[in-house]
């Protein structure tokens, strides 16, 4: 009996005994599991902070790619184009060839181009571009005085381009009409500047833009006028532009307005009539060169121009940039005694709008 109770005994122990081990056991099992899951847990995590921080680091390096790319591609693009347009303008054997060069050249950067001449004290409608939606609500028929029209007189007497109102009493009754002037819309008028045979600068027409939902690029459309000028000049030295062979631009421009007086430093202009033909060629490239190479620097390094501006520093800013041209120019024109420098005149005039004091204190001003 007593051996009985014993085994029973025994046996009750040994199963308790045996669930504690089964329960300690999947404690531990469990606890493993538990630990094991926040360890692989935290090694993912970890994997996935790490492969987040490498994705992000190539998209950025490729997006960099991307942009540094699409950069080159849009200047080279962009150059291209202005390459075209030159050589059109260039080639161009007759007026209206000019005209349509200048004209689809604007075009590609404002949606709205109107060509305007200039002669005899009065403006007149030439030709026009407009992308859909900017067509003319009609062709303008007459010409209107300069007297009626101040916003094209303000800019043959400056010489510069003019951001103006179109209405009525800027554009004159018959242009603005034409072109759905009203006293809210701003437009930019710019110069065509070619040199007459006396030797003085001429506003010969003048390049109307208007911008769409975008603004336009003026400093691109101010170099293509400014391309505009010599090849109207070769036209017009040729007589390709004389009225009674093609009757968009007239061989003989405006008479000349006074410019507006440049600083006490500037170089006086020799007498055109005194001095021999090949020297007038001389003359004439060199006004060419300058006027071509600010509208370059205007162009490339707008930046840097209206930062100078800003500071009162030009020259500073746009030293390396300067001095080449300086360089270039003495190097090119200054092999006659009457050369004067044209590339000094064309920066205090366009870069620094007449303000000598713009230029800065290191400025070494014309050269001699």
């Amino acid at each position: 009996m007593f051996e009985r109770e014993k085994r029973t005994a025994e046996e009750q122990i040994a199963a308790a005994w045996q669930l504690h081990v089964e329960s300690v056991q999947e404690l531990l099992e469990r606890g493993w599991q538990q630990h094991l899951s926040r360890a692989l847990e935290e090694r993912f995590q970890a994997f996935r902070e790490a492969f987040a921080r490498e994705l992000e680091s190539r998209v950025e390096r490729r997006l960099e790619q991307e942009l540094a790319r699409a950069a080159s591609a849009s200047a080279r693009a962009l150059g291209e184009k202005l390459n075209q347009i030159a050589r059109r303008l260039a080639h161009a054997e007759k007026a209206a060839d000019w005209a349509a060069a200048l004209l689809d050249g604007a075009l590609e950067f404002a949606p709205r181009a109107v060509l305007f001449s200039i002669s005899g004290g009065k403006v007149r409608y030439e030709d026009h571009r407009a992308a859909p939606g900017f067509e003319l609500r009609r062709i303008p028929q007459l010409p209107a005085s300069l007297d009626h029209a101040p916003a094209f007189q303000n800019v043959v007497q400056t010489l510069d381009a003019v951001i103006s109102l179109a209405s009525a009493g800027e554009l004159g009754l018959e242009f603005s009409e034409a072109l759905d002037g009203d006293e809210e819309k701003r437009v930019c008028l710019l110069p065509v500047i070619s040199v007459g045979r006396d030797g003085a600068r001429r506003v010969s027409a003048v390049l109307y833009v208007e911008s769409g939902d975008d603004p336009v690029d003026l400093n691109l459309l101010e170099v293509i006028t400014a391309l505009a000028g010599p090849a109207l000049e070769a036209l017009q030295a040729s007589g390709a532009a004389s009225p009674d062979r093609a009757p968009v631009i007239p061989i003989l421009p405006s008479a000349p307005v006074p410019a507006p007086a440049a600083a006490a430093s500037a170089p006086e202009a020799p007498e055109w009539s005194a001095l021999p033909r090949e020297e007038q060629e001389l003359h004439a490239k060199a006004q060419r060169f300058a006027r071509v190479r600010v509208a370059e620097i205007r162009l490339y390094h707008a930046k840097k121009v209206r930062e100078g501006r800003e500071v009162r520093n030009i020259y500073a800013i746009l030293k390396e940039e300067i001095d080449r041209s300086r360089a270039q120019f003495r190097h090119e024109f200054f092999r006659v005694p009457s050369m004067i420098d044209y590339l000094h005149l064309e920066i205090l005039r366009t870069l620094a709008n007449d303000d000598a004091t713009l230029l800065g204190p290191d400025y070494p001003g014309p050269l001699a």
